[in-house]
């Protein structure tokens, strides 16, 4: 089987395996991702705070009744668990043409004032004679100095104006480099769980990194009982592994939405999604292709589809992702499958 996804070999991403847990480094300025006894992430700067562990999993009471402070773990993991599924509900912000605001105009009477002072500093008040004759001359020589600055000003305005049209046009045009930082600062800002890895013309090759279900989700759910009472019940594996490929595919959503939405030149998205601490190693669990106008089309300012698999069923969109057994958890994708192994062959995986 083939899927048909491209991901070019890229030379500083490394995923390394140790005894702590799995690490995944992408580039310089770009996201670690640490895996150990607890999830912890990292980005330099930024951080993916809600692709984090919150709350839930571990041994314990097989029922947690949340009373007193334990009321901030129940509302901290609903609020966890909300943000993971609706993380493509997020308005997108457009990338526009820059525009270089301009400098207040220059005063003349604050450079004619600057000019007496000047003249005028040396000369002692006893001389009353010189020191009108350094004011009159200061003032003949005002208008001249006002008008240089003011060029002087608008021709440096004008320069960054340039500056900044020329990296727009870049932008425009996919230029690789333009492209990638204009993205790592827009998934660092906004905490997007997500690295652009390549451009390919108008396509952009991207990649998610996310933890293991127990990390990501949690072993317990907030919940209200009958009798009102706010408790952390033990979440069933099905149900865990169903809001696991909900938050992933709401992350695919939303890293495709800002991508388009701050990189106006791109028309196409391939996704990866990587799990660095699967149990059965470094892998591979999804790929998908998207395009601008079904993921975000041109004035549009939320994603247009909410269902990623329901659009993949109506050939919206590209998705592979393989669940099986009773719990329905995502599969690793064959690593002999050819898109897989295109991907897997830039991971520089260490024991």
């Amino acid at each position: 089987m083939s899927y048909g996804f491209g991901f070019p070999a890229v030379s500083d991403l490394r995923l390394s395996v140790t005894r702590r847990g799995p690490r995944v480094s992408i580039g310089p300025r770009i996201a670690t991702i640490r895996g150990g006894r607890r999830a912890a992430h990292a980005a330099e700067p930024g951080s993916w705070s809600v692709w984090s562990q919150l709350a839930g999993g571990g041994r314990g009471r097989r029922r947690v009744v949340a009373q007193r402070g334990e009321v901030d773990v129940w509302q901290g993991q609903r609020a966890h668990l909300d943000a993971l599924l609706a993380l493509h509900e997020v308005p997108m912000v457009r990338a526009a043409p820059p525009e270089v605001p301009r400098a207040e105009p220059v005063d003349a009477g604050d450079v004619r004032r600057e000019l007496r002072r000047a003249a005028t500093e040396d000369v002692p008040l006893t001389r009353i004679r010189s020191w009108r004759s350094a004011r009159r001359a200061a003032d003949r020589t005002a208008g001249t100095e006002a008008a240089r600055r003011q060029q002087q000003q608008d021709a440096a305005h004008d320069e960054r104006q340039q500056a900044a049209s020329a990296w727009w046009d870049a932008l425009l045009d996919n230029d690789e480099v333009v492209v990638l930082d204009q993205l790592e600062r827009a998934f660092e800002r906004d905490e997007l769980p997500a690295t652009p890895l390549a451009v390919a013309g108008a396509t952009i090759h991207l990649v998610i990194s996310a933890d293991t279900p127990d990390r990501l989700i949690g072993k317990r759910e907030p919940t209200v009982d009958d009798d009102g009472a706010h408790t952390m019940a033990i979440m069933s594996k099905p149900h865990r592994h169903e809001l696991y490929v909900q938050a992933i595919c709401s992350a695919i959503l939303a890293v495709a939405a800002e991508t388009f939405a701050v990189a106006p030149g791109l028309d196409h998205a391939e996704v990866a999604v990587i799990a660095p601490g699967h149990p059965a190693g470094p892998a591979v669990i999804s790929l998908c292709a998207l395009s601008r106008e079904v993921v975000l089309p041109h004035g549009a300012e939320r994603v247009a589809i909410d269902d990623l698999p329901l659009a993949a069923e109506q050939d919206q969109v590209r998705l592979v992702m393989e669940r099986y057994g009773q719990a329905r958890a995502p599969r690793p994708l064959p690593p002999e499958d050819a898109s897989v192994e295109r991907l897997l062959a830039i991971l520089e995986v260490e024991g």
